[in-house]
């Protein structure tokens, strides 16, 4: 099934989305990118914190250089080097909405670990995203707080759990929906979807039925992701 079907995203209406939380947004964000390209949209990728670069992507220091490559390519990553490894965002995003069809913005970051509570400064939502995936990675269930969450001592004080308690499938349906933790800085008029990521064994997919169902009696919407280990990290679509 398409992922922006899957998720109860649409690429007209939902232009400009901001992924947050943990478990696998780089992932999905370039699955989500390829599939617009693939529908004949053009596309900006891009981060409102730090991504790694894609290798297979024409990178655009600023809007008037991604003006070009959109026009060429159709797809571009917009970000500039502040540390060897990574990239920061270096254009508005509103501007890169005149430019493209669809803008795709990770605006978290969860040092691989597939669960998190927000910090005081996170996430960085564009004021221009008009919706917002929060992801978590179903291989945080079972294990304890402190071995899979970033920020764990946020998690905690979330979920009044003790660090080394066990994160349960209710517990990820909780953090997911609190006002500080997936769903910060939503805030009204803004659509906002759980991408219940590394669902990829009976027993995790059954994990994220369970979140989903606990999550649509809050009028969540979820669905249930995976990507194969060739798929991680986008760089076999482009």
């Amino acid at each position: 099934m398409d992922i922006w079907e899957k998720l109860g995203v649409d690429m007209g209406r939902h232009r400009c989305l901001a992924l947050v939380g943990g478990g696998g947004k780089t992932t999905l964000m370039y699955a989500l990118a390829r599939q617009a390209w693939d529908a004949g949209r053009t596309v900006v990728v891009t981060t409102t914190t730090h991504i790694m670069p894609h290798p297979g992507l024409f990178l655009a220091g600023n809007v008037d250089e991604l003006a070009h490559i959109l026009a060429v390519e159709g797809i571009a990553t917009l970000g500039r080097f502040d540390r060897p490894d990574k990239l920061t965002g270096a254009g508005d995003l509103a501007a890169c909405l005149a430019l493209a069809d669809v803008v795709l913005a990770e605006a978290d970051g969860a040092r691989l670990h597939p669960l998190k509570a927000p910090a005081e400064h996170e996430p960085v939502i564009p004021p221009c995203a008009n919706g917002v995936i929060a992801v978590a990675g179903m291989d945080c269930v079972g294990r304890p707080i402190e071995a899979v969450c970033h920020r764990p001592e946020r998690v905690c004080a979330l979920l009044d759990k003790d660090p080394g308690d066990r994160v349960t499938p209710a517990d990820v349906a909780a953090l997911l929906a609190h006002p500080q933790g997936g769903r910060k800085g939503v805030g009204e008029g803004r659509a906002f979807r759980c991408a219940l990521n590394k669902a990829d064994t009976p027993e995790r997919a059954a994990w994220a039925g369970e979140i989903g169902t606990l999550l649509a009696r809050r009028g969540i919407w979820a669905a249930a992701t995976y990507f194969t280990e060739e798929e991680q990290g986008g760089q076999c679509w482009f």
